[in-house]
């Protein structure tokens, strides 16, 4: 492997999770679900592939270190991306886990980790990758850890950042401004959310998004009987709903247990995984968990457009195997789900992870197929394999168990509910991230 000695200080960024502004010219079949006017074509774009050494990464789990490839296109007819002798090694001062958003990533970095850094990943003219600081900033007040805390953009130059203390008792948020060659901190201060009775911890990060239909934030958190990991059934999932300009906490209220008990990714924010997104009604769909036969199973909540808590009569994860994991809008009234059999395990590196694509109107899902037969098993808990661009959605699949079955991403296309496959990655690491960013 090549690790490229990098300066460092900079700000993860890059990309979009080009959920909610797809597709158009869907199939007739979804007469419920709003057509978009016109679909976002985006031309000058790459895409960046993460691979870990030895076992799957993610949520601090790598220590093997983490390589990261530029391609140009995911299409079958580019070539196989190798990784013996290539790409950039980011794992001494950076983590798997980042804010992304046009050219950028952004992050609090493993070394040091006294700042929000931001930075590209580029590639010379000899084809090999490096890293390329723009602009850091360090804390002020309120310290963050990387991988735990949890991001919403309130517009391209606004980022807002939230996270707890050590502690995991107080709601610390941060504003930062954006400029194209700087980063700062506009503002900063704590959330007014305390610790709810007979409980003793709060999520490390919680899930945060913005709504611009209604210019609100939504921060998604659980408050638990005990700090660190513990079972859903212990946890409260709550909502507060943030006034952006003066950071207000307007509502502050617990979900129904029947509906879910935890979010996805609590921990982590999505620096990873994809736990959030809007179809193209503005209706708000959020990944949780809730306990089913003493297992830790999958539930997807919906917020209706123009309401403020969730609809009690939707499920859009009925009958689960496992956990749902990420969800991602495809158009067309479908979602992506990536998604857990707990009969064959919930281990990181387990093959018991899978792609289906869900009906968001009445919530019946289907695996998906290639050539008519159900596409294989992964493993990978903690990945982040797919992503949503010009209505077309790139999943990845990890290496299988026959001589032809290498990581490959496949191709699936919402309005024709076809897919076909696309490029192959050599065999020997972990596959476990998708990023797209916009190209120089």
């Amino acid at each position: 492997m090549k690790t490229k000695k990098f300066l460092w200080n900079a700000f993860m960024a890059v990309c979009m999770t080009l959920s909610a502004t797809l597709l158009t010219g869907c199939s007739d079949d979804d007469e419920t679900i709003a057509k978009p006017e016109e679909p976002e074509v985006k031309t000058n774009y790459r895409f960046d592939l993460f691979v870990c050494a030895k076992n799957h990464g993610g949520m601090s789990q790598n220590k093997n270190g983490t390589f990261v490839r530029s391609v140009p296109a995911l299409t079958a007819d580019q070539p196989m991306v190798e990784f013996t002798g290539k790409g950039i090694d980011i794992t001494q001062t950076y983590t798997m886990e980042s804010i992304t958003k046009g050219k950028y990533y952004y992050q609090v970095p493993q070394s040091p980790a006294d700042r929000f850094s931001k930075f590209q990943i580029l590639t010379d003219a000899e084809g090999d990758e490096y890293i390329q600081t723009v602009a850091e900033v360090p804390f002020k007040d309120n310290t963050y850890y990387a991988r735990k805390y949890t991001h919403a953009w309130l517009d391209d130059a606004t980022l807002v950042i939230v996270g707890t203390d050590a502690a995991h008792k107080i709601v610390y948020w941060s504003k930062l401004k954006d400029a194209d060659t700087s980063l700062s901190i506009e503002s900063e201060g704590t959330l007014d959310i305390p610790l709810p009775e007979n409980a003793s911890a709060l999520s490390t990060s919680g899930i945060l998004t913005y709504r611009a239909s209604d210019k609100k934030l939504y921060y998604f958190y659980n408050a638990k009987i005990a700090a660190g990991i513990t079972q859903a059934s212990t946890s409260t999932l709550y909502i507060a709903i943030i006034d952006p300009a003066t950071m207000k906490v307007e509502s502050n209220l617990p979900v129904d247990k029947a509906l879910a008990e935890e979010t996805a990714a609590s921990a982590y924010g999505e620096l990873m995984q994809n736990t959030v997104m809007y179809d193209d009604q503005d209706n708000l769909y959020l990944a949780c968990l809730k306990t089913i036969n003493d297992q830790e199973c999958g539930t997807l909540l919906r917020m209706n457009a123009g309401q403020t808590t969730f609809d009690p009569t939707y499920n859009g994860f009925p009958n689960p195997e496992g956990k749902l994991l990420t969800i991602q809008f495809t158009g067309c009234g479908k979602a992506l789900a990536y998604s857990s059999n707990n009969e064959l395990g919930t281990g990181k590196n387990d093959v018991s992870y899978f792609y289906s694509i869900i009906r968001l109107a009445d919530g019946s899902r289907e695996r998906l197929k290639f050539n008519g037969q159900e596409m294989r098993y992964c493993s990978g808990r903690f990945s982040q394999r797919s992503v949503v661009l010009d209505g077309k959605t790139y999943f990845g699949l990890t290496e299988g168990t026959g001589e032809d079955e290498y990581p490959t991403i496949y191709i699936y296309d919402a309005e024709t509910d076809s897919v076909e496959e696309g490029i192959k990655l050599s065999k020997g690491f972990c596959f476990d991230i998708i990023r797209i960013l916009e190209a120089e």
